[in-house]
């Protein structure tokens, strides 16, 4: 599809065609119901073998959809790309990285539970937080 005064499809694919990250990541253009591009990364099985603590198995997965304007210019584009990579590697640091033993950061926690856990008296900040120190424990 070409736009008036902007890039074609054909075009926004040329872009991500020239663009790698590690072996099994790969961009995904699609599109929504009003014919608005987005793309995703996507994840093949094999490079997703060390893949989240909270699946079994070996899956492919995709990543966050990031809309597309076909006015955006080559370097807006590029940029999208890059965020998009970024947003898939923080979810994933969300996810394998642990405190204790515990997943604190998952990004697939409910928020309602979140919202139940931040009415206990104990989830308020240190009283020092804006100080960038620890102080003495209380």
């Amino acid at each position: 599809m070409t736009q008036p005064h902007g890039l074609s499809w054909a075009d926004i694919a040329a872009i991500l065609s020239t663009i790698t990250y590690k072996p099994g990541w790969a961009f995904l253009l699609l599109s929504d119901d009003a014919d608005r591009p987005y793309i995703q990364v996507q994840v093949s099985a094999e490079a997703s073998e060390a893949r989240s603590p909270f699946q079994s198995g070996v899956h492919p997965w995709r990543g966050g959809k990031v809309y597309l304007s076909y006015h955006m210019c080559r370097q807006e584009i590029v940029g999208a790309a890059f965020g998009a990579i970024r947003a898939a590697e923080e979810h994933e640091m969300r996810e394998w990285f642990r405190y204790r033993g515990r997943s604190i950061f998952n990004p697939h926690l409910d928020p309602e539970a979140l919202h139940g856990i931040a009415t206990f008296k104990n989830m308020s900040i240190r009283r020092d937080a804006m100080m960038m120190s620890e102080g003495p424990a209380t």
